[in-house]
């Protein structure tokens, strides 16, 4: 049998464009070179893209000791322009058989690429336009969630007319919510222009920060807890993996916690009771269902006492040697291989 031609789409132009290229190196070092042909792709390149980003980004393959890549000599020095005119043309050299999504972002979890590759009709790994779209999106994601009776914190949604009375919101924020919160942007990965507020001296600022991030920003209650993240795989009838305690080194799991080594700790299994694991895999199986996911999701959750609360659900999860991810295949006895030719398999086969 030919192999398949697997293109790895990486980089973009998002925040998270760093992690983006990370994730996608891992994936490069780690696809089985006796069933695929891996091409590194740049969505950073696309026709008209005039952003100031390097011509050719070198990947750089990291090492992990808790999640070791197998080596794969076909991995490039450099990631590939993307030619829209080729990869369309059938039987082109340019053509992949399909495409493995490792943009975390704006561009590349929200739906926005998924369109382009339903139209181009070529097959690509993870969830589809709706289900991609929904969970980038946190408050529609908490909506659609809590409609299903499936616990997510209290909210307050702001979008940049509501600070014109910033006075009126702040109060609105206070008798719903109280303090402790936590700001972040509405459709952001990566922890990125969150904060966390004990009172409301830095409110302004705060939500100024996140919708500097984003066109709307979300402040939520802060909920006291031990964080866990469970991550799902398959389509109709996923299944949940080891459950994972995150212990961030600075007590909260921010960019640097999450990317930095040393920055946070998985522990598997997670330190909580019974009950709480039992419901804590319960509302990421349904919450992966009830989106729509395909082929994987990561489900975060904050556990107080016996009862799991829903943060966010993530449809591209990261693949560096610290995420979370590949920590938790590996402790159900899925390697790094297997667990991206599963993905692959579940895009094929859905």
């Amino acid at each position: 049998m030919s192999k398949l031609r697997v293109a790895v789409l990486m980089g973009g132009t998002s925040a998270e464009r760093d992690i983006s290229l990370s994730t996608g190196a891992q994936i490069m070092a780690a696809l089985d070179p006796t069933k695929y042909t891996a091409i590194a792709l740049d969505a950073a390149t696309f026709s008209g893209n005039v952003a100031a980003l390097p011509e050719t980004p070198t990947l750089q393959i990291a090492d992990s000791s808790a999640q070791p890549a197998v080596p794969n000599k076909s991995v490039p020095a450099t990631i590939a322009s993307i030619d829209l005119a080729q990869m369309t043309r059938p039987g082109s050299d340019s053509r992949p058989d399909i495409v493995f999504i490792a943009l975390h972002g704006k561009g590349g979890e929200d739906g926005t690429v998924q369109g382009m590759l339903e139209l181009l009709n070529i097959p690509y790994t993870g969830s589809g336009v709706l289900a991609s779209a929904l969970a980038m999106n946190k408050s529609m994601t908490k909506r659609v969630l809590n409609s299903e009776g499936i616990p997510v914190p209290l909210e307050v949604h702001v979008t940049p007319a509501a600070m014109i009375d910033f006075s009126s919101l702040a109060k609105t924020i206070s008798s719903k919510l109280g303090y402790p919160l936590i700001v972040k942007p509405n459709a952001q990965g990566s922890t990125i222009g969150c904060t966390i507020l004990q009172d409301s001296s830095g409110l302004e600022q705060a939500i100024k920060n996140a919708l500097h991030c984003d066109e709307s920003a979300l402040v939520e209650q802060f909920i006291s807890g031990t964080e866990i993240t469970i991550g799902v795989l398959g389509n109709e009838d996923p299944e949940a993996l080891p459950i994972i305690e995150i212990d961030a080194k600075g007590g909260f799991y921010d960019y640097q916690s999450k990317y930095a080594p040393g920055g946070s700790s998985h522990i598997i299994p997670a330190r909580i009771s019974e009950i709480a694991a039992d419901r804590a895999r319960d509302y990421a199986i349904r919450a992966h269902k009830t989106l729509g996911c395909r082929g994987m999701s990561r489900v975060d959750m904050i556990v107080n006492g016996d009862h799991p609360v829903v943060l966010e659900v993530n449809t591209i999860p990261g693949m560096t040697p610290t995420s979370l991810l590949p920590d938790a295949a590996k402790a159900a006895g899925i390697s790094f291989t297997e667990l991206l030719d599963g993905i692959i398999q579940s895009a094929l086969n859905p």
